[in-house]
């Protein structure tokens, strides 16, 4: 029961409200919000359509580790992965639908 404890601490560094940039194929702004169990929930807006809002999943691992995929609508149009840690994070992002891809930053607030 003490390893259970121990892995929803190793989660809770990244609960929070996190804001980024993208840049690269396309540039914008993200933000998200992580919970105790990894889980992120958030939004991608696009600087050069800002009409472009995408809603962000994912999850995050103990190690930091995120994978997200970013909709429009019911769309899937693209992922995120990177690494996480306490307060920051970076890493690629790719849309085949648009035939994007790039790199992204963030810190947690």
């Amino acid at each position: 029961d003490d390893n259970h404890v121990h892995q929803e601490n190793k989660l809770e560094k990244f609960k929070g409200t996190w804001v980024g940039t993208y840049s690269g194929g396309d540039t914008g702004s993200w933000t998200a919000n992580i919970d105790v169990t990894g889980k992120a929930t958030g939004t991608l807006t696009s600087t050069t359509d800002p009409s472009l809002n995408f809603v962000v999943t994912g999850e995050v691992s103990e190690n930091g580790i995120l994978n997200a995929t970013y909709n429009y609508g019911t769309i899937e149009v693209g992922t995120m992965t990177g690494t996480l840690t306490e307060k920051t994070g970076s890493g690629t992002w790719e849309s085949p639908v648009q035939e994007l891809d790039g790199t992204w930053t963030g810190t947690k607030n």
